[in-house]
């Protein structure tokens, strides 16, 4: 992705102290517990020695544009998890197809799909008037199918303005929510390859009214107030989704990237925690974490 094989450059802007969105603040909190700092579900308290309040899970609720269903594509879907099961642990199930399958074990929920001739990772949004949002997709140069009742809520297929695949949600906001029993595995960071950066933040901005700050590389982005966090990246080939899993030992986790058949670089130490990238065992790239 860049020279630096360091995912979260397009993230850090320098070391300038900020206020941060106190609900995104308190969202952020209740993920890194949940999924990493601590798996047996204790309350967090806030830093904030005025309010000194446990934050718990259930007080995440997914904003506009936030992330609640994600699908690794892959070529071979039954490779694939044999691959992350054995590597982050997932608990993997049938799907409704033969080329899907359903990870139970995430938060929040995910999939796979394979017969994918582009490994990626595809996003499904929060909205909360979906025909509103559609029109906006549609305004913004991208396209969408009419919106089709699930078991989940409403849901749209939709492509953005550079050709990449996602989907809207409109469900209840009880139905947003991560859930109690999440485990390994979790998404801590999305790098976002595109290949025109303005047209990027010119149609998410537009659509979910994103907005983004410059990072440390060339063409790099921070996505501000976005739930996982995210960057992007321009100037690249194709649009691709790059997710980072939160892992409890980097370490033990590239090793079982290589006995799996991926690769996986040596684990490196960042000022947020350490990291590897990796590929699995059919060159779909992600990184490894341990913050």
């Amino acid at each position: 992705m860049s020279d630096s094989h360091d995912p979260l450059d397009v993230l850090r802007v320098g070391y300038a102290p900020v206020a941060p969105d106190a609900a995104f603040a308190a969202r952020l909190r209740a993920r890194l517990e949940l999924a990493v700092l601590n798996p047996m579900g204790a309350p967090m308290t806030s830093n904030d020695a005025t309010t000194a309040t446990p934050v718990t899970q259930q007080s995440a609720e997914p904003r506009e544009g936030d992330l609640v269903y994600s699908s690794l594509w892959l070529p071979d879907v039954a490779r694939g998890a044999a691959f992350y099961g054995a590597v982050l642990g997932w608990r993997i199930q049938p799907g409704h197809q033969p080329k899907n399958r359903v990870v139970a074990n995430v938060t929040p929920p995910a999939g796979m799909s394979g017969e994918q001739d582009h490994g990626t990772l595809f996003l499904c949004h929060a909205v909360d008037d979906i025909e509103a949002a559609l029109a906006r997709v549609r305004a913004a140069g991208g396209t969408a199918g009419d919106a089709n009742r699930s078991p989940y809520g409403l849901i749209a297929d939709c492509t953005d303005n550079q050709g990449m695949r996602f989907a809207l949600l409109n469900a209840p906001r009880a139905d947003r929510r991560p859930k109690a029993d999440s485990g390994p595995g979790e998404l801590l960071y999305l790098t976002i390859e595109t290949r025109d950066s303005a047209l990027y933040r010119e149609f998410y901005g537009s659509v979910f009214g994103w907005t983004f700050a410059p990072g440390r590389v060339d063409d790099g982005w921070r996505i501000n107030g976005v739930s996982p966090m995210g960057g992007m990246h321009g100037g690249q080939e194709r649009s691709t989704v790059v997710p980072m899993y939160g892992v409890p030992d980097v370490a033990a986790a590239v090793a079982a990237v290589r006995a799996a058949g991926g690769t996986a670089t040596e684990p490196e130490r960042m000022p947020y925690g350490t990291t590897s990238d990796c590929t699995d065992d059919q060159g779909v790239r992600f990184y490894l974490g341990q913050v």
